[in-house]
Formats: C-alpha cells, sequence, structure tokens
C-alpha cells in the first residue's frame, strides 16, 4: 500500500455524507468502499481489509462506538477516523477509549481531513513494516536456522524445546562468543511470547546508577538529570522477555533488586515506593562460573538459585569442532560481496585448519575470521590456508622421523597413512573421535580412510 493510493472504507447512515467523502477520496486517488449502517461496515471490514476506516458515531442499530470497539478486536492494525458532530469532550474520549485513532468534527474542513487521512495511512505503513520486519526477525531465529548438528548442539535443542512453552526463568552459561543472545531470541522467538517485545541489556556495560534507572525506570526528580519520567526495560517488555547477558557483573545491590522482580513479578522505579506488577519472562547469561562466584561471596545464592531454575550450557567451540564448516559457510554466504557473482570457497586446507584452531572467542571470533578472508580474498579466487590468520594457520610442524630419499609427496602419504591407522586402533573405528584426534574435519577424515583403504 502506497500512502498516495488506498482502500477506504466510508460508513455513515447519510447517503448524502458518504458520497462526500467518495467524491473528496477518490479526488486523491483512493479506492473507496461505502457502508450505511455498523453491520455492513464490519462486514466489508472482513472481506475487503481496508487501509483505513472513516467512522461516524450516530448512526441507528451498531453505533459508531461499538463498531470501532469490534474493529480494533481484530487481529491487525486497520486505524479509524471518528466523523462527529458532538464537539463535548465526553463524547471525544468515548471515542478514544473505543479504540478511535483520530477524530474529525463536522462540517469538517477538507484540507483538515486529508491531513489527517494521510496521517493515519503513514502510520498504517509504518505499522506493517513493523509487522514485516517481526516476521523477518522470527524467521531467522527458527531453531531450524540455528546453525549446528553436532552431538554438544542437539543436546542444546533438546533443552531448548523442553522450555520455550513455560514461563520459568532459563540462565544460559557459556563462554564469551558463543552467541547467548542468538539463543536467547531463538527462545522467544519460538515461544507464546514471540509477538510482543524482546528487550536485551548488558549488565556489566553500565555503572550501577545508570543499570537500576535503564531497569527499573525512574521518576522525576529522582536523581540530578531525571528531567521527567522514564520507563524502565522490565516495565517496557510488558508481555515479552527480557534478556540480562552478563549477570554476574551486577552489583550486590541490584542483584538484591533483581531478586524482588523475579520473587514478586513487580518493580519499583527509582525514587518512588508503590510496586508495579510486571508479565515479563526473564532469561539471563553469563560467562563465569556462577556457583563459583557465589561460593566466593561475589554473587547472591537465593538469586543464582531463582536464576538457575533451568540452566543451559551453550558449548564452546573447541567443543563441536564438527559445526565449524558449516558455520564458515553461513558466514560466507552472509557477508558476501553482493556485487560479486561468484561466492568463494575453502579449500580443504583451509577448511582442516579451521576445524583444529580451539577458537578462544568462539563464533564470534570464527566470524570474524571469515569476514577478514572475505576481504583477502581476489575476484574468483578460493579462500586458501594463505589467507587464514597466522594465529589459524598454527605452526609447520616436522615429523620426528620421515623418509629421507624419494618423492615428498610419497613421505606425506606414508606419514598419514600410519597415523590415521594409529588412530583408527586407538579409538576402534570411531570417526567422530578420530577426527577430533587427528584434528581434521571428518569430511576430510572419510576421504583420506577411503584412499588409504583404512576400514
Amino acid at each position: 500500500m502506497a500512502i498516495d493510493k488506498a482502500k477506504i472504507l466510508v460508513v455513515d447512515d447519510q447517503p448524502s455524507n458518504v458520497k462526500a467523502l467518495r467524491m473528496r477520496l477518490s479526488a486523491e486517488g483512493h479506492e473507496v468502499l461505502e457502508a450505511f449502517n455498523g453491520a455492513q461496515a464490519l462486514e466489508q471490514v472482513e472481506q475487503e481489509q481496508p487501509d483505513l476506516v472513516l467512522l461516524d458515531v450516530v448512526m441507528p442499530g451498531l453505533d459508531g462506538y461499538e463498531v470501532c470497539r469490534r474493529i480494533k478486536s481484530r487481529q491487525g492494525f486497520i486505524p479509524v477516523i471518528l466523523v462527529t458532530a458532538r464537539t463535548e469532550t465526553e463524547s471525544i474520549v468515548k471515542g478514544l477509549d473505543a479504540g478511535a485513532d483520530e477524530y474529525v468534527t463536522k462540517p469538517f474542513e477538507p484540507l483538515e481531513l486529508m491531513a489527517r487521512v494521510r496521517s493515519m495511512l503513514r502510520i498504517r505503513r509504518m505499522y506493517q513494516e513493523n509487522a514485516h520486519l517481526r516476521r523477518e526477525i522470527a524467521g531467522t531465529y527458527r531453531f531450524e536456522n540455528l546453525i549446528g548438528q553436532s552431538p554438544a548442539m542437539k543436546k542444546v535443542y533438546e533443552m531448548m524445546e523442553k522450555v520455550i512453552d513455560s514461563p520459568i526463568t532459563v540462565l544460559l552459561i557459556g563462554e564469551t562468543g558463543t552467541g547467548k543472545e542468538a539463543f536467547a531470541r531463538a527462545i522467544h522467538y519460538n515461544s507464546p511470547r514471540k509477538d510482543q517485545k524482546f528487550i536485551a541489556t548488558n549488565c556489566g556495560a553500565l555503572p550501577e546508577n545508570l543499570l537500576e534507572s535503564e531497569l527499573f525506570g525512574h521518576k522525576r526528580g529522582a536523581f540530578t538529570g531525571a528531567a521527567g519520567d522514564r520507563v524502565g526495560l522490565f516495565e517496557a517488555a510488558e508481555g515479552g522477555t527480557v534478556f540480562l547477558d552478563e549477570i554476574g557483573e551486577m552489583s550486590q545491590a541490584m542483584q538484591v533488586r533483581l531478586l524482588r522482580v523475579l520473587q514478586e513479578r513487580e518493580v519499583v522505579r527509582v525514587g518512588e515506593s508503590e510496586p508495579r506488577k510486571i508479565d515479563i519472562r526473564v532469561i539471563a547469561a553469563s560467562n563465569r562460573d556462577l556457583e563459583v562466584e557465589v561460593r566466593e561471596g561475589r554473587f547472591r545464592e537465593d538469586l543464582y538459585y531463582r536464576l538457575s531454575v533451568f540452566p543451559v550450557r551453550l558449548p564452546p567451540l573447541r567443543e563441536r569442532r564438527e559445526d565449524i564448516p558449516f558455520l564458515a559457510d553461513h558466514f560466507l554466504q552472509k557477508h558476501r560481496d553482493a556485487s560479486k557473482p561468484a561466492l568463494p570457497a575453502f579449500t580443504p586446507d583451509a577448511i582442516d585448519a579451521l576445524t583444529r584452531y580451539d577458537w578462544p572467542g568462539n563464533v564470534r571470533e570464527l566470524e570474524n575470521e571469515v569476514q577478514r578472508a572475505l576481504v583477502l580474498t581476489p575476484d574468483g579466487g578460493v579462500i586458501g590456508l594463505d589467507l587464514l590468520s597466522e594465529k589459524v594457520r598454527g605452526p609447520r610442524e616436522t615429523a620426528r622421523s620421515y623418509r629421507r630419499e624419494g618423492m615428498l609427496k610419497e613421505a606425506v602419504e606414508g606419514v598419514e597413512r600410519e597415523m590415521i591407522r594409529a588412530s583408527f586402533e586407538a579409538c576402534g573405528g570411531n570417526k567422530s573421535r578420530m577426527s577430533e584426534q587427528l584434528g581434521v574435519s571428518r569430511w576430510t577424515l572419510l576421504q583420506k580412510m577411503k584412499e588409504y583403504g583404512i576400514e
């Protein structure tokens, strides 16, 4: 729907009023639908899905207030402008309480009416864009779109599926860069709260006084610089989810306040004394071992038990190496240069190097590595070992014993064959254990075993 052309429903029991509005709106290029009573109006809304409704208030049968209430009870946003001869405040308030978005009084000024129509159509377009964006976000965080099919990740998915329909608090535990916020979003966007807000904040990024105001809100004049009332994140996320990252960085005083939120489901703004009830889900995350923090007195035990109702450990990348080729390919697709027709691929040696590296920064570090390699890759080229950073390539090791005569290729193949055969015996033929022990991808291992006839 473009703002300069929309489908507008005009509702009035007086045909002359409908005709006047139709002529004005048609002159602006809009498609006009007509209804002469409340029942017809509701039928048109159901069948035609108009972009805007111009609604008379005084009609026989269903009046404009009741029609407005029923339109607003439907799913989806259709703006309603009440057109009324009543100018008393009580009538206007009644209309707005029924859900009307705007009103004009009869006899209306044509310029004023069209200005209000354009304003409502802009709001309608913003609503549609927002709804589209929310659907895209929700699709991005579907479980099937999360990258990783290793046994470690399958355990995480199983845990998440058990908790998505429950309102209980979830604690995500994992090293920096393991994707804790992505998993928190996946829980939210697959839960019954998916149509409500997801709000994330990093508890270690703000000093205590600012974090308190950020989470709980404040009253005007509560402290220097508090020029007006402010709604905190807990209130702003009403009906949705609040994600508290790096919860272990929170001060003892803030931990006490958070404990009240979890226990009582209410908040008290800074500078106020009256609590406000809230309906939210809390997902917390930490890269610290909170049990150790509790033992050493840095984290409250009672808060820990409130947060760890349902703990989920996110494995570091070194514990799910078989996912690395798939993640690397995902980041290639994500950061590719759209102006270049060909997408470069990793060579087998590069994939092996990526798989061997321990990734202390986990998924985030891998993504940065792929971005760097893409920048260095020439048009039409491939991403080989030489385009990876030195830390990922690793030191060049020399075998302790090797043949001093013959072809180099034969010598290398002999060493590979013996190492794979020894690993095969040590691991009882378990391919996953062998690939981890040898530091190569499962795909490369299977190719080498086939080449050397090791089964």
